[in-house]
């Protein structure tokens, strides 16, 4: 489907508004032509000088009389004065006053520029609705780098952006296709569906993943956060791969620290790693290719943690099985996926070592996946 801009911002909007120029523009050719033709007439002096005198009249600026007028000649220049002071000049500032005053060319213009600009995203995330816990979601996914696009047809979706320095955004209907399209769903990762209205995040969510399917877009993930917890399969019904609600959410941190307090400070470290807040250590999933050298070896004979000081907290099986904390006796099997928790840059360099082994790590899939999308 090509995207279309709304009739509203459209191109034929643009026109119908400079249009509003016309009259003006007409009143003005007809001043200029009618006073060069009298001046020659009346006065008797060449086209030029005719010309020269109307536009120096008509627009006020009047550097005095270009040749020896009679009384005549001046009667018919104080015509030219009225009509090009109050017909042409009045009535041409009055048009661009009302025209700068609404606002109305500025928002199609800048509206024009945003959708320009969005389309060149790669890698970002459709947002749909905006509300508090929406504000401290962006705000996440701009420390960790992650470009958001807002849409909602929330008339104090601009007053939000600019308070909150989003940069991208579109006030439009989050359920239709084309509102979609229009936030690049092509090369975005996946969309947040977190609007006030749970029917809404119903009716935009089954209007993503149509588009989704539609296009073949993969992969793409569609997160929900709703109110009322009877939505969480609806959504997932028309499409959404995950979805929470915003008491489950509080509840499971609050949880957390209940069950492991903070005494040693205002949060423990614990927490901290759980939900991602402590920078300096990161968990990262690896999958066991059936080809790689690591297969058939026990942990004590891999001696990953002295090679690389990372740490296996789990291994899942492929019947589905969990090994926590596994000792150095454990054996690793093909498709075993390894779960893995180090600094941050040190599974940075993992990734780049183990990806030679037969070993891939969770976000390198999804890079290579996303980028074979994106400059596919």
């Amino acid at each position: 489907m090509k995207k279309l801009l709304p009739k509203k911002y459209s191109e034929e909007k643009i026109l119908e508004i400079l249009m509003k120029f016309r009259a003006p523009l007409i009143i003005a050719l007809v001043t200029v032509m009618a006073s060069t033709i009298g001046y020659m007439v009346i006065s008797g002096v060449d086209l030029l000088r005719a010309f020269y005198m109307t536009v120096l009249t008509v627009t006020t600026i009047g550097y005095g009389e270009m040749w020896d007028m009679t009384n005549r000649d001046r009667v018919f220049n104080l015509f030219v004065m009225v009509i090009g002071v109050g017909a042409v000049m009045g009535y041409s500032l009055a048009v661009l006053i009302d025209l700068v005053s609404s606002g109305e060319l500025i928002k199609i213009l800048r509206f024009r520029k945003m959708v320009g600009d969005i389309s060149a995203l790669k890698g970002h995330y459709l947002i749909f609705g905006f509300n508090d816990y929406v504000t401290e979601l962006i705000f996440e996914l701009r420390k960790n780098g992650i470009p958001v696009v807002v849409i909602s047809d929330d008339d104090k979706l601009e007053e939000f952006a600019e308070e909150h320095q989003i940069r991208y955004y579109l006030k439009l209907d989050p359920t239709k296709e084309n509102s979609v399209y229009l936030a690049n769903v092509k090369s975005a990762v996946g969309a947040i569906v977190a609007t006030d209205n749970d029917y809404k995040n119903l009716a935009v969510t089954l209007t993503v993943k149509n588009i989704v399917n539609k296009e073949n877009i993969y992969p793409f993930f569609i997160l929900g956060i709703v109110k009322n917890s009877e939505f969480s399969e609806k959504l997932k019904l028309v499409g959404a791969d995950f979805v929470e609600t915003i008491p489950s959410i509080v509840s499971k941190r609050i949880s957390v620290l209940a069950k492991k307090p903070p005494i040693f400070g205002e949060k423990s470290l614990l927490e901290e790693i759980l939900f991602g807040e402590h920078v300096f250590i990161d968990i990262e999933e690896f999958m066991v290719q059936p080809n790689s050298p690591l297969v058939g070896k026990s942990l004590k004979e891999l001696k990953l943690k002295n090679k690389f000081g990372i740490t296996i907290i789990a291994i899942r099986k492929r019947d589905g099985r969990v090994i926590y904390t596994p000792n150095s006796d454990t054996v690793i099997e093909a498709l075993d996926l390894l779960v893995v928790v180090a600094p941050a840059e040190r599974i940075k360099r993992v990734i780049k070592v183990l990806s030679k082994g037969g070993v891939t790590s969770r976000s390198s899939i999804l890079r290579k996946k996303l980028k074979e999308r994106l400059e596919g």
